[in-house]
Order: C-alpha cells, then sequence, then structure tokens
C-alpha cells in the first residue's frame, strides 16, 4: 500500500474536521417508502396538532422528536453524533428540563437508541461479546430488583422511582446505539473529536461559576435543580459542579476525557495541537476546581502510567512538573483549603489522626446505618426505595449502593461487567489501529481508576462519568460489517473506496 493510501487509512485524529466522512445511508433512505411515509406523516400531523391544542411545549418537543427520528432513520451517524455529543453533558440536567417529568439525556437515548436497534439492517448487525450481555444483565437485574423489591415490600414507586427502576438500562442502549451508528473508523474519529471538544464549554462553565460570573449560578441552579449531597459546612471549601448537580458527577465526567486525550497525543494521534492543548487546559482547571481529590489523584497516576506504555515517563513527569506549578498558581489555595479542611480536626472528634474527615464520616455512615439494613436482606436488597431505618439517604459508595438494590448478587454481576470491561479495553489496547490502542489504553486506565473511585462516591450509576465511559467503549469497538471489514473495522462502501485508491496508486 502507498503511502497515501496508508494515511487515509491512519488519519491524524482531528484530519475528520478538515476531510468530513462519507456518511453512510439508513433503513429509510434505501428505498422510497410512499405507504409508511404517508401514513406516518397524517398521524404525526394528529399528534402534534392534539398535544398543541393541549400545551404548546408539549407538541413542539413531539415535533423535534419526531424530526430527529426521520434524521436517523435516513443517517444513523446522526443519531450517534447526537448521543455523543448530547448524552454526557446533558446528563446532570433535572427532570422537567426541559420536557415536563423527563430527564432530558435518557429521553434522547430510549429516543435515538431504540431507533437505532429497531432499524439496524441484519448485514449491519454489530456481534454481541461477553460486554454487550453483562450490561444488558446488569441493567435488566437493576430494574428487575427495583421492581420485585418494590411490590414485596408494598413500597409506592412514585413516577420518578420508576426511571430508577429502570434507569440502567441507559447504558446498554447508549453503548450498542453508538456502536451501531458509527459504521466506518472516520465516523468513530469524528464523534471521539465532538466527545472531546464538549470538555471545553462544560468545563468553562465549572470556572464561570468559580469566578461567580453574573447569572452562572442561577443558570446552573435552575438547569441541574440545585445541588444534592451533604449541605456545606460554615468555611467550606465552594466546589464547581458545572452543569451537574454534584462535583464529583463533573469530576467523574472529566477524568476519562482528559486520560484519553493524553493518550491520543502520547500515541501521535493529535494534529492541531494548540486547540487540542486549550480544551485540555481548560478541562484540567474544571477538574482542579472540583477539589475532587480522590478523581485528580488518578489522573495523575494515570498520565504516568500512560506516559510509561509510550516510553515517555521523564516527559510525562516534567509536564506534570510544569502543569503542578501552574496547579499551585491558579488552584493552589483553592487545593490547600480542601486538604485542610479534609485533614484538620475539631474539638472532640475521636477520628483518627491522619484519616480524612470524609472517609471518617462515610465510615460512620455504612457502620451505623447501612450495613446494618444490608444485613436483613443480603440477597435481595430493597429496590430504589430506602428502608425506614435509613436516615442519611446518600450511600456514598458504588458497593454500598449495589448491596442496597440488590444485594450480593447485584454486587457479583458488576464484577463480571468490570472483568468484561477491562478485557474489551484490553483487546482494544493490543490493536494494530492508534487509535484504538490509545483509547484501549486509557480506558483501562479509567476503569481501574472508577473502580477505586466507587468506593466513596457512586460514579458508575450516576450521571457524568457512565455516559462518557459507555461511549468511549462503542468508539473504541469497531463494528464488522461483511468478512472484510471484519478485520479493518470498515464498511463495504469505504472499503471499495480504498481498493479504488490503491489499485490507481500502483497502475
Amino acid at each position: 500500500m502507498t503511502g497515501e493510501a496508508a494515511g487515509r487509512l491512519r488519519a491524524p485524529f482531528g484530519s475528520e474536521l478538515i476531510d468530513p466522512p462519507g456518511q453512510s445511508s439508513g433503513w429509510l433512505a434505501d428505498r422510497p417508502r410512499p405507504l409508511i411515509l404517508g401514513l406516518g406523516g397524517a398521524t404525526a400531523a394528529f399528534v402534534v396538532g392534539a398535544l398543541a391544542t393541549y400545551q404548546l411545549r408539549y407538541g413542539l418537543a413531539f415535533l423535534a422528536g419526531l424530526v430527529l427520528v426521520v434524521a436517523v432513520l435516513l443517517r444513523p451517524f446522526v443519531g450517534g453524533l447526537t448521543l455523543v455529543a448530547l448524552v454526557p453533558i446533558l446528563s446532570g440536567l433535572a427532570p422537567g428540563v426541559p420536557v415536563p417529568y423527563v430527564r432530558i439525556s435518557e429521553a434522547l437515548i430510549g429516543l435515538v437508541g431504540v431507533t437505532l436497534l429497531v432499524s439496524a439492517r441484519r448485514d449491519e448487525a454489530v456481534p454481541w461479546g461477553a460486554l454487550d450481555w453483562l450490561l444488558l444483565a446488569y441493567g435488566a437485574l437493576w430494574a428487575l430488583y427495583g421492581a420485585v423489591d418494590g411490590i414485596a415490600l408494598r413500597e409506592h414507586l412514585t413516577l420518578s422511582d420508576w426511571g430508577t427502576v429502570f434507569g440502567q438500562l441507559q447504558f446498554f442502549l447508549l453503548y450498542r446505539g453508538v456502536r451501531i451508528a458509527l459504521r466506518t473508523p472516520r465516523e468513530r474519529r469524528v464523534a471521539l473529536i465532538v466527545l472531546i471538544v464538549a470538555t471545553a464549554p462544560v468545563a468553562l462553565l465549572a470556572v464561570l461559576q468559580d469566578l461567580h460570573f453574573p447569572g452562572v449560578a442561577a443558570l446552573i441552579n435552575s438547569l441541574t435543580g440545585g445541588v444534592s449531597g451533604p449541605p456545606s459546612a460554615a468555611g467550606s471549601v465552594r466546589r464547581a459542579t458545572g452543569p451537574f448537580n454534584n462535583w464529583a458527577i463533573l469530576a467523574g465526567y472529566l477524568l476519562p476525557l482528559l486520560l484519553a486525550l493524553w493518550a491520543l497525543s502520547l500515541s501521535g494521534q493529535v494534529r492541531r495541537r494548540r486547540a487540542v492543548w486549550v480544551v485540555a487546559a481548560i478541562a484540567v482547571t474544571g477538574l482542579l476546581l472540583t477539589a475532587e481529590l480522590s478523581a485528580t489523584t488518578c489522573l495523575i497516576v494515570g498520565a504516568v502510567v500512560l506516559a510509561s506504555q509510550y516510553g515517555h515517563r521523564r516527559r510525562a513527569l516534567r509536564w506534570l512538573g510544569a502543569l503542578a506549578v501552574v496547579a499551585a498558581l491558579v488552584a493552589g489555595p483553592f487545593l490547600f483549603s480542601r486538604l485542610n479542611q479534609e485533614l484538620s480536626s475539631t474539638a472532640g472528634s475521636s477520628r483518627p489522626a491522619g484519616v480524612p474527615q470524609t472517609l471518617d464520616f462515610r465510615w460512620q455512615i455504612w457502620s451505623g446505618q447501612y450495613f446494618p439494613a444490608i444485613e436483613q436482606r443480603p440477597l435481595t436488597g430493597y429496590g430504589v426505595v430506602l428502608p425506614a431505618s435509613i436516615h442519611w439517604v446518600y450511600p456514598e459508595s458504588q458497593y454500598v449502593s449495589f448491596l442496597m438494590e440488590g444485594g450480593v448478587p447485584m454486587l457479583a454481576l458488576f464484577a463480571l461487567l468490570a472483568w468484561a470491561m477491562l478485557e474489551r479495553a484490553r483487546r482494544a489496547a493490543r490493536s494494530a489501529d492508534p487509535l484504538e490502542q490509545a483509547l484501549g489504553r486509557s480506558l483501562f486506565v479509567v476503569v481501574i481508576a472508577a473502580l477505586v473511585m466507587n468506593t466513596i462516591w457512586p460514579y458508575l450509576s450516576n450521571g457524568g462519568l457512565p455516559q462518557v465511559l459507555w461511549c468511549l467503549f462503542a468508539i473504541a469497538s469497531p463494528r464488522p460489517s461483511g468478512a472484510a471489514a471484519s478485520s479493518a473495522g470498515m464498511a463495504p462502501a469505504e472499503i471499495r473506496q480504498e481498493a479504488a485508491l490503491v489499485a490507481r496508486s500502483t497502475a
């Protein structure tokens, strides 16, 4: 293969903004369907009119959803790009913003994800692996326990509770939907660019929030419903949340994207370095302003590990030294106050010296409220409604949350899912494609970091981190299409284009 053809197959990360991909057609674009279009159009017009008569915003929301579905049926890539671009950054919005009673990120996943799954043709099927089956089983078991426990314990489940019962299935729809929609390597690269670039406005909003820019705090409160979690004590550090209702969610959102961007840079897949470093600088600043020490520590350790894998340990240490200087200048007083708050002791406190305040507080909550409740129902849990003996409604740990939701079986299934995630990341890290290899290496580090951070916060069943994580897994998992495409992850049309290019080059 000539250099020109090889360059097209292994284009640098970011070049798709100059040379956009050709979009593959969808089910609705295959052939004319006048009967379906006629009946569907008439029905849609009737429904839009009825909803608009009842309330205008309902009619507009239905019309917007209908337009999106048609666009996805015409061009599946539109659906994949919609999921990647909007779902992670909208996952922190409160239910009812802007559609009443609905969380907009979950509505997008349900609408676009289901459309992609049901409209996929047989010759475009994405093979099922251990990760796919275990992710589906994880969401289904969460829903099963929530429904069965609600009936067995005679709990009155509200509409919001039922949303929590079926909420974990959204990650399966997101992962499978993105995998089905992104049919070529170029489409995957474009989606990755969009996913990373979207961090800039998210982190910038956190920076403006910390600077007390007029109107930003009110905007965030109206979008997210206010900060959830324990109330801030007097004199405590104010922590940025961005478009989420908790600082930990913002930190979880930024961590995997920063590690993926670092791996792509180390592998030489970044083309527009200045723009990328600007995005990275804004994102790192946003992460520091969350004062989430676990995520910041995992970012530093993960960056060193990735640099070592690419043989750039000394270079990475120099960059981290420069970053430490910048962090000391920009967020030094902020982080110092956070450390002082964690390690300082108060009069009459029984906390051992050197134990962070947040860990001591969590242990008191677990041992005093959650562990006794878990011992009462170790195999079934309590579903989504906590028992009356629990006074602190935040489990403060992903693993405690699993035990409360579905007992030991739920925790065991998650252990299998974590194993499948690590195996899929390891397989991608051994790929011959530099981009897939970089994503695989960064995902392996992110999963390990998430398993550690899950001890003190339910990162993988909340907003922010899981949406980004499953988008990255879908992008790092090429979808074979035909025998020739199975090894290269290409659609037949792109294979024909590359073959023609090679033939012209060698003639």
